[in-house]
Formats: C-alpha cells, sequence, structure tokens
C-alpha cells in the first residue's frame, strides 16, 4: 500500500520522513515548488533535539499526482484544505481511506470531496516547524491519536494507519482530542499576538484569566467529553496552565506555528477557519486582532495580549 501525504510541511514532513525512513511506501506531495526541488536534491531533513537524519523520499508537485490513490494523509494548513484535496476527488481507489492530521474541525471538506466513508481523523500535538527547503525542525514527541469520525470501536483501517504512522495510537473518541486541542489551541491564539514564548503566556499570572476564559468558552461547546492529553485536563484547567508551560518548555519549538506565520513567515493563517468553529466573544476578539497583524495594523507584541487580558477583566467585572 502506498501513503500520499498532501502537503509535506511541518507536520506532513516529520510524518512522510519518518514513515520513508521507517520502510514505508509513500509519496510526498507539496504546492512549494522550491520545497520539492530541494527535498528531490537533497532529500528531506529532519533537525531539532528528537532526531537528526536525511532521508531520500519521492515527491511531487499536485499536477503530479498519480491516478490512482489508495490512502492519503492531508497535512495542509485548513485553508488550503480544498484546493489540496480536490485531486483526490477523481484519484480515491473506491476502497480509499483519507486521514486528516490538520489543526481544527475540517473534515468536512474532505467528507465534501470524497464522502464521509472514506475519512478517518486524527489529533496531532508534535511540534514541528519549516526551517528552510527541505528542512523542518521536530521539536517535540507529544500526544498523536486516529480514530474514526464518529468514534465506535477502533477499527481494522485505524489500526492500519497506527501500524505505519509514528508516535501514533488508536482511539475511540477522536473528537474528544480534537475538542481539547481546540481548547488548547485557543490559548496559542491569545498567545501568538505577542512576541512572548508559548510557556511564558502560559504561566504569567496576569494573563491566566485570560486563558482560562478562552479555554472555558471553547470546552463550553464541546459536544462530546473531551480528553486529556499533554499536561492539558479539561477538569482541571488551572493546573493544566502549570503542566502545558512546562511541557512547553521542554520543546525545542518555543513559539506557536500561529506565531511564526504572522511574524516570521508573514502569511496568512488558519483564523478564519478556526473562526468557523470558535464564536465565542472571546476568541472573536482574538480573530480581530489577528487579522489586524495580518493586514500590517498592528504587529506581534505583549500591549495586543494586554489588551485581551483587559477586555476579559472587563467582562468579568
Amino acid at each position: 500500500m502506498r501513503y500520499v501525504v498532501i502537503g509535506a510541511g511541518a507536520i506532513g514532513g516529520v510524518l512522510g520522513a519518518r514513515m520513508a525512513r521507517d520502510g514505508v511506501d509513500v509519496l510526498l506531495c507539496d504546492a512549494d515548488r522550491d520545497h520539492v526541488a530541494a527535498v528531490r536534491e537533497h532529500g528531506f531533513a529532519i533537525e531539532g533535539p528528537v532526531e537528526e537524519f536525511t532521508v531520500d523520499v519521492p515527491i511531487v508537485t499536485p499536477d503530479e499526482l498519480p491516478d490512482r490513490i489508495d490512502r492519503a494523509v492531508v497535512a495542509v494548513k485548513s485553508h488550503h484544505t480544498r484546493d489540496a484535496v480536490a485531486p483526490l476527488t477523481d484519484r480515491l481507489a473506491p476502497d480509499g481511506v483519507v486521514l486528516t492530521v490538520q489543526n481544527g474541525l475540517t473534515a468536512d471538506l474532505l467528507v465534501e470531496a470524497v464522502g464521509r466513508e472514506r475519512v478517518i481523523s486524527s489529533f496531532v500535538n508534535i511540534g514541528a516547524d519549516v526551517m528552510g527547503p527541505g528542512r523542518v525542525m521536530q521539536g517535540n514527541v507529544a500526544a498523536f491519536h486516529v480514530g474514526e469520525l464518529d468514534g465506535g470501536p477502533v477499527t481494522d483501517r485505524v489500526r492500519e494507519f497506527v501500524d505505519v504512522l509514528p508516535y501514533a495510537q488508536a482511539t475511540d473518541n477522536v473528537l474528544g482530542y480534537l475538542w481539547g486541542k481546540e481548547a488548547y489551541g485557543a490559548m496559542l491564539w491569545a498567545g501568538a499576538v505577542s512576541d512572548l514564548s508559548i510557556a511564558e503566556t502560559l504561566e504569567r499570572p496576569e494573563y491566566r484569566p485570560l486563558m482560562l476564559a478562552v479555554a472555558r468558552e471553547v470546552l463550553a461547546r464541546a459536544p462530546v467529553p473531551v480528553e486529556s492529553f499533554d499536561g492539558f485536563e479539561p477538569d482541571d484547567l488551572e493546573g493544566s496552565l502549570d503542566r502545558l508551560a512546562a511541557f512547553n518548555r521542554r520543546s525545542a519549538k518555543t513559539h506557536s506555528g500561529i506565531y511564526r506565520d504572522l511574524a516570521v513567515r508573514k502569511r496568512k493563517t488558519e483564523i478564519d477557519s478556526m473562526l468557523r468553529d470558535l464564536d465565542g466573544p472571546v476568541f472573536a476578539k482574538i480573530g480581530e486582532i489577528i487579522h489586524d497583524i495580518e493586514d500590517g495594523r498592528r504587529v506581534n507584541e505583549v500591549a495586543n495580549l494586554d489588551e485581551l487580558a483587559a477586555f476579559v477583566a472587563g467582562r468579568a467585572a
């Protein structure tokens, strides 16, 4: 069975490179032609404290995808999902399966493209960053759970993906992990408006009410029991802040991918996709500031975080 990883950036790159090194028949696909050219010429380099290696792995651009795809792993930013999965509509085999390893609740676009019965989902908390064409830094090893969209018993196809993917574990409640990540992710979105590290934004006492407020806002909308991971516990959010700060201090990835998109790569974030899922007042205020940074009206600075903290304090008064 060949596995096609669509989106060979941070997470897709880590998974695909490790699969290739483990002897899995994997094909990477990425729209960045410089990235594709670098991997073809020099191999795919994984850097950082977890392990450093370079592996030869086949890689193509979207227009070079094969006519038939049996197994696909979608690892693109959520706002690129529709374009990324378009080739699957007429290429996915009748018994083919697509796994999303994306942020957010993006499975609906995959279901629209290939049908619900051919989509499974996952929760990934591994920290990674693209450092340049053909190079990805893996900052840590963290939770990775794969399961059926509707929950229930672990199926053979879930076990198949777990067998070939690094770090993966099967779950009967993948949506519970995804909603947990939505809550943790909302805190990362808040922190990304400043230039502080993830750990600092979680640790500083002046920002704890903000972090707790946005996490609670998300958890209130969860339609399933929310799962714990990497120090995050939905029933102990205050303790979670300390545990998540400690978890992030152990990682070489100091700032979120959101921050890097805004301050380093100067590109559009996934905020519009997130705002469709999370429509509470605190997250809406975060989205307003993120849009301002994207459009050049603000820069990433602590004053933005102070403004969010004041907004939450004002609502509580």
